[in-house]
């Protein structure tokens, strides 16, 4: 058996999430299955061979085509509301529900937005090239890509590809960053020389685009739980050409124990905190059938805590930085609104007092980020800031 081009490789990927994605509606419109079937037994529908639930659904007459005609005119007909909106843009009813309670009659264009392709957008990595540069390093490779409004790094490319097979990828011209995420990069806004800390640092995408900013000069440390998250940071920073990083693994329940050193001494503190990934479900589609009201629940707690535990490293006039890649209000404006009740150390600073008032209404209310798919066209990002001020 050959083996399949690069194309076609995209295609069986994309049908393969895009059958998870709309798992759902499809169990729905075929079976009238208003729940979604467990991973297996959908599968085994969806099998080549046998295809065992469509043929007992057609011995026993329950296929009726005209569904499979007229799907919507079908789903129109669910008295639920909450099973209306979930059958439609195949989402959990929980689901449905906190969204439908934070963003009211948004609450369909939004669902709706997160079942999209999610474009594929690049960062210019400023210690290699500008924009305007790689714009045209592009070009040279035959790429048609375009300079984003919504972030002053951000080039999005106009046609799915492999973009790590380039050779602008390989000379370090570039990473691979979601919009929403380079923003949040950007609100850290560190000072000349700055000393920096990424929290959560994960594979080091934000380090990357805060040691760029930055310009190689300053410190930036990364901190992860993960230490093979860590190795691919490092990787990736050769790559860059970023000299000023140096990462460590902490310990989970005393995650300063070996930062002595920065104790009061970071300009920024960059918390990206694990959440849901409910902003991101167009990029992880199984994420919305693994994630549980359950373990939603017990999010906010840990999400606190990570500040709690990192607020110590900021020096007085410094910043700590609270962002998810969340789009539930009990992750995002409930964690920071009682981080700020217990600490009256710190105050909030709003955002257009770092990016403007022009650019902070564009992202969000002027006081804290807030992108959403249905309205930026980026994954849906929440951050705080908040200033160190005894």
């Amino acid at each position: 058996m050959r083996e399949l081009h690069s194309r076609e490789r995209r295609f069986v990927g994309e049908a393969v999430h895009g059958m998870i994605r709309w798992r759902r509606r499809l169990a729905f419109v075929a079976l009238g299955v208003e729940e979604a079937p467990p991973l297996p037994l959908y599968l085994a529908w969806l099998a080549s061979e046998g295809a065992t639930l469509i043929d007992a659904a057609i011995n026993e007459g329950r296929l009726d085509t005209r569904r499979l005609r007229a799907p919507d005119a079908v789903i129109d007909q669910i008295a639920d509301e909450l099973s209306r909106i979930g059958v439609r843009h195949s989402l959990p009813n929980w689901l449905v529900a906190r969204l439908r309670e934070a963003y009211g009659d948004e609450t369909e264009a939004l669902c709706a937005a997160l079942n999209q392709r999610a474009p594929l957008v690049l960062r210019a990595n400023l210690l290699k090239n500008s924009r305007v540069e790689l714009l045209q390093a592009l070009t040279k490779e035959k790429v048609t890509a375009q300079p984003l409004g919504l972030g002053p790094l951000a080039v999005g490319l106009e046609q799915h590809l492999n973009a790590f097979g380039l050779q602008a990828f390989t000379d370090g011209r570039f990473e691979v960053q979601d919009v929403g995420s380079q923003i949040l990069a950007e609100l850290c806004a560190p000072p000349p020389r700055g000393v920096v800390v990424d929290a959560c640092a994960g594979a080091g995408g934000k380090t990357l685009a805060l040691g760029a900013l930055l310009g190689n000069r300053g410190r930036i440390t990364s901190l992860d739980v993960h230490e093979k998250r860590l190795v691919e940071l490092r990787d990736r920073a050769r790559r860059a050409g970023l000299t000023n990083q140096r990462s460590f693994v902490v310990d989970e329940a005393e995650p300063l124990r070996e930062l002595g050193d920065l104790v009061g001494a970071a300009d920024r503190v960059l918390c990206d905190a694990p959440c849901s990934g409910s902003g991101a479900l167009r990029r992880n589609p199984e994420g919305r059938w693994r994630l549980t009201s359950d373990e939603l629940e017990a999010l906010p707690a840990k999400q606190r805590g990570i500040l709690e535990a990192y607020a110590p490293l900021v020096r007085v006039g410094g910043r700590l930085i609270y962002g998810t890649c969340s789009i539930l209000p009990e992750e995002n404006d409930a964690v920071a609104d009682a981080f700020l009740a217990a600490h009256p150390g710190f105050v909030e600073m709003p955002l257009k007092e770092i990016l403007g008032g022009v650019r902070a209404a564009e992202i969000g209310d002027g006081t804290r980020l807030r992108l959403l798919p249905n309205r930026h066209d980026s994954d849906g990002f929440f951050a705080a800031v908040f200033r160190r001020v005894g």
